[in-house]
């Protein structure tokens, strides 16, 4: 139960950090590199941008929420274990794609958004498995 919640808490906290995002965006594409792609993905409508990070807030909070529903914490939130599993499968292929892509072209930045993945994956693997639903009844 620990490190589910130990997993809300980096959700939690990531989602603080998007919301902070909000104020500098174009810095923080441009940190990451993906300024340009960005841009053209929304064609010119840079609200859309703010739109997209609103909306990774409310997922990060929502995955938090799951992780907390898990553990009995907050009240039962609906398909609770599948979503602990999409939440692991998600971030191990995040961290598997930001692992391959720091052997090619290491840069620290890339591997911290490697490793904050590979930590939620790990934080929220107890809740993929039957015993541990079972001993929950808020599962």
């Amino acid at each position: 139960m620990k490190r589910l919640r130990l997993g809300a808490v980096l959700h939690f906290l990531i989602a603080i950090g998007h919301i902070g995002c909000l104020f500098a965006l174009d810095e923080a594409f441009e940190a990451y590199g993906i300024r340009e792609i960005m841009h053209q993905m929304v064609a010119g409508h840079f609200w859309m941008l703010y739109a997209l990070t609103i909306g990774l807030v409310l997922a990060f909070i929502l995955a938090g929420c799951y992780a907390l529903s898990a553990t009995g914490d907050i009240r039962h939130l609906p398909l609770t274990r599948l979503a602990i599993i999409t939440v692991v499968v998600l971030y191990s292929l995040r961290a598997l794609a930001g692992g391959i892509s720091c052997i090619y072209d290491f840069r620290w930045l890339q591997f911290i958004s490697s490793l904050v993945p590979a930590i939620i994956a790990w934080s929220y693997w107890p809740g993929t498995m039957r015993t541990f639903a079972s001993k929950h009844k808020n599962y």
